[in-house]
C-alpha cells in the first residue's frame, strides 16, 4: 500500500503521546551520561592520580573496559526487540546507578575495569540503544526529528555536565559526585521515564484501549523481515558502513578523554576548555534539527557523504591552530557532525534493513560505535607516551574522514537501491 500522506509533516500535528515518548527518549539519552567520555573524562586527573597511571595506561584500562561492554552489547541488544522499552530502560539506568555506587568506592585496578565496563555497558551501550531503538520503530514519518529530539539528552547532559562536574570535584572529591550521580539516577530519572512512557504505543494497555499510533506505517507487517541479524552480519554494505561512523566517536572521544593533554599541549586553563562544550552541545542540538528534517525529507542514506566533513575541519584546526578562540570553533565542527551524524544513522537502518529486526541490526551498530570510543582514547593515548602529539595525529584522522566522505559518495547508488528494494 502507497503511502500518501504528507512525507515531511509540520512538528504541528504531533500528537501529546507522542510528545510524551520523545520526551522519554530524552530522559533515556540524558540518563546515559554516566556512561559516556565526556562525563568519564572529568574524572580522568583524579583516577590517574589516585591509581598512578599514565595517559596510555588509562587509555588502556579504558579500552579493555569499553570492549567488554561493546561484546556484551552485540547480545543483550536483541532484548531491545523483545522487552517493551520502559522496563528495559528502567533496569538500565538501575544497574547504571548500582555501578557510581560501586565507581564511588573502587580501590584497585580490577574493580575500575568492572565499574568502567559497566558504565559504558548500561550508560552509552543500552540506554542509547534503547532510546534510539523505540524512536525509530515508533515514529514514521517524524522518524528523522523523533530521533533528533530524543538525543536532546546528551546535549543537556553535555552543555550543563563538564563545567558542573570539574568545580564539584575540586569541591567534594570525585568519589561524592558518583554517590550524587546515583541519586538522581533513581530519585528523579526513573520516575520520570515511569510518567512519560506510561502509554507507549507498543504496550499491552494502548493496545486493548484500541489506541492507534498516528505515525505508525500503513502496514503493521514490519519491513525486512528477511534481514536478520545473521544476514545483516554477511551484508558486504553494512561493514562499508561501519568504519566511517565509528570516525565520530573515535576520534571526538579521544580528543575529550584526552582533554588534559591536550589543554595543556596548547597552553590552554583546562577550565577554559570545559567551559566552551556549551558551543559543542547547542550545535550539536541545531544541527541534529536540521538533519533530522532533511532525513524526513530526503533519506538518511543521501545526506551519508556530508556528515563528517565538520569533523574533518575539525581535526585541522586541532593541528594547526593554538589561540584560545580556536576552542569554540572546534567544538563547534564536532557539533556539527555529531548533530548530522545522530538522525542520520539512527535512521538509516531502518531505511536499509527495515524494522522487523531493528533491534538486533542497532545493536551490531551500537556495538561498533561503543568500540570506538574505546579505541580512539586507547589508541591515542599509546601514541602520545610514545611522542606523538595530538597535533600530529590530528592530521591523519583528518585525512581518515575525508577519505571515507569519499566512500559514502561512491556508494550513493548501492544505498539507494537497497532503500528502494527494501520499500
Amino acid at each position: 500500500m502507497q503511502d500518501t500522506r504528507p512525507k515531511s509533516p509540520p512538528l504541528s500535528e504531533l500528537t501529546r503521546p507522542q510528545v510524551r515518548w520523545i520526551l522519554g527518549g530524552v530522559v533515556m539519552t540524558l540518563a546515559t551520561m554516566p556512561g559516556q567520555t565526556n562525563f568519564i573524562a572529568q574524572f580522568n586527573a583524579a583516577l590517574r592520580a589516585e591509581f598512578g597511571l599514565s595517559n596510555g595506561a588509562f587509555g588502556a584500562i579504558y579500552t579493555l573496559a569499553t570492549l567488554i561492554s561493546a561484546t556484551g552489547l552485540v547480545f543483550a541488544g536483541v532484548l531491545a526487540d523483545r522487552i517493551a522499552p520502559l522496563k528495559l530502560a528502567c533496569a538500565s539506568i538501575a544497574g547504571l546507578a548500582v555501578t557510581a555506587v560501586l565507581m564511588s568506592r573502587v580501590e584497585g585496578l580490577p574493580l575500575l575495569v568492572l565499574a568502567l565496563m559497566f558504565l559504558r555497558f548500561f550508560g552509552q551501550g543500552m540506554l542509547m540503544h534503547i532510546a534510539m531503538t523505540a524512536m525509530a520503530r515508533w515514529f514514521n514519518r517524524f522518524r528523522g526529528r523523533a530521533i533528533s529530539f530524543a538525543a536532546f539528552g546528551i546535549t543537556i547532559g553535555d552543555s550543563l555536565l563538564p563545567f558542573t562536574l570539574t568545580v564539584s570535584i575540586l569541591a567534594f572529591g570525585w568519589r561524592s559526585v558518583w554517590i550524587a550521580t546515583a541519586i538522581f539516577l533513581v530519585v528523579v530519572l526513573i520516575p520520570l521515564l515511569l510518567f512519560l512512557l506510561r502509554d507507549p504505543p507498543d504496550s499491552k494497555r494502548a493496545r486493548q484501549s484500541g489506541a492507534i499510533n498516528p505515525d505508525a506505517a500503513l502496514s503493521d507487517i514490519p519491513t525486512g523481515l528477511n534481514w536478520s541479524r545473521a544476514r545483516v552480519l554477511r551484508d558486504p554494505l553494512f561493514f562499508m558502513i561501519l568504519p566511517g561512523i565509528m570516525s565520530m566517536p573515535g576520534i571526538g572521544t579521544l580528543f575529550v578523554f584526552h582533554q588534559a593533554n591536550l589543554a595543556a599541549l596548547k597552553g590552554w586553563p583546562i577550565e577554559t576548555y570545559t567551559a566552551f562544550f556549551p558551543v559543542m552541545s547547542l550545535t550539536v542540538a541545531a544541527a541534529s534539527l536540521t538533519a533530522g528534517f532533511m532525513v524526513d525529507r530526503i533519506g538518511a542514506w543521501r545526506l551519508m557523504p556530508i556528515f563528517l566533513l565538520p569533523l574533518t575541519l575539525a581535526c585541522i584546526l586541532v593541528a594547526t591552530l593554538h589561540p584560545v578562540w580556536a576552542i569554540p570553533l572546534i567544538f563547534l565542527c564536532f557539533g556539527l557532525t555529531q548533530g548530522v551524524m545522530n538522525p542520520i544513522i539512527g535512521a538509516l537502518w531502518v531505511e536499509l534493513y527495515g524494522t522487523a529486526h531493528i533491534g538486533a541490526v542497532r545493536s551490531l551498530a551500537t556495538a561498533a560505535l561503543v568500540a570506538a570510543t574505546a579505541l580512539g582514547p586507547g589508541i591515542s593515548g599509546v601514541l602520545i607516551d610514545l611522542g606523538i602529539n595530538l597535533e600530529r595525529q590530528a592530521v591523519v584522522y583528518a585525512a581518515w574522514c575525508l577519505s571515507w566522505s569519499g566512500i559514502y559518495l561512491w556508494l550513493q547508488p548501492r544505498f539507494g537501491f537497497r532503500a528502494r528494494e527494501l520499500v
